[in-house]
């Protein structure tokens, strides 16, 4: 299968401190790669440089390839904007408190634009929430077009960010993925699940990489381990725990 990303011999050195030395990976298209390791070893900040997000300071060399765009390390501001409004990225922080009065439609129209070219009403919100998270047991919505994210639980702020990206980039060739899991309960860490594991399901031409240290997602088809030295490939199968229940065999929850 064709790479969609390839890292090769990447290094970053974040002011004085070299954070990451001759990181080499490729992912393929159909591909879901964990990428693990322990707290502090720069897993955040190696999916950020991947955007090249948060460059102050920072000094990345080697090579960042991804399929129709090269090397993105030497794309221009114009270029990077393209290509950032291409795929699919999640961040690990939410950053809805400040946020005042601003309305679930308002975040998620301005996931899509770029990648739709319009903005959403609030009914065409709403069927996007409706098509791609269950409601709860007496058949209302966890939230709606015109909730506040301001005022969500930070469950419920997790919830919206993976919705708003994942829901209107849908035909990203590349998904990256934060944590999805901080802050969720048990429903809604499986309606995460399930929603990134329908998505890569209707396309199958789509590379994710994901950081997680929740291993609950059954769709993982390789894991990877950063390690002070590098990449390192895991050999055994990643194993999906069942602490959030059993998966049927399609790996969703029900």
């Amino acid at each position: 299968m064709d790479s969609v990303l390839s890292i090769r011999n990447l290094s970053i050195q974040i002011r004085n401190q070299l954070l990451l030395q001759n990181i080499s990976f490729d992912i393929s298209e159909g591909e879901v790669v964990l990428l693990s390791g322990s707290n502090g070893i720069g897993k955040s900040s190696l999916l950020k440089s991947i955007l090249r997000l948060d460059t102050e300071g920072k000094t990345i060399s080697g090579e960042i390839l991804v399929r129709g765009f090269g090397d993105i390390l030497t794309l221009n501001a114009t270029e990077i904007q393209t290509f950032r409004s291409s795929i699919a990225y999640v961040q690990q922080r939410d950053e809805y408190a400040e946020m005042g009065r601003i309305q679930v439609k308002d975040i998620i129209s301005e996931s899509g634009l770029p990648n739709s070219g319009k903005a959403l009403s609030t009914s065409e919100v709403n069927d996007l929430i409706d098509k791609w998270i269950p409601r709860n047991h007496n058949y209302k919505r966890i939230f709606d077009a015109k909730s506040r994210p301001a005022q969500f639980s930070g469950g419920e702020q997790r919830l919206l960010s993976v919705l708003s990206v994942v829901a209107t980039r849908s035909n990203a060739e590349l998904l990256i993925i934060d944590e999805p899991l901080n802050n969720l309960d048990f429903i809604n860490a499986r309606n995460i699940s399930n929603l990134i594991n329908r998505v890569v399901r209707d396309n199958p031409h789509m590379a994710v990489l994901m950081v997680s240290h929740c291993r609950i997602f059954p769709f993982i088809t390789r894991e990877i381990l950063l390690t002070p030295k590098g990449i390192e490939e895991v050999p055994i199968p990643y194993s999906c725990h069942s602490c959030f229940g059993e998966h049927d065999e399609e790996g969703f929850y029900t």
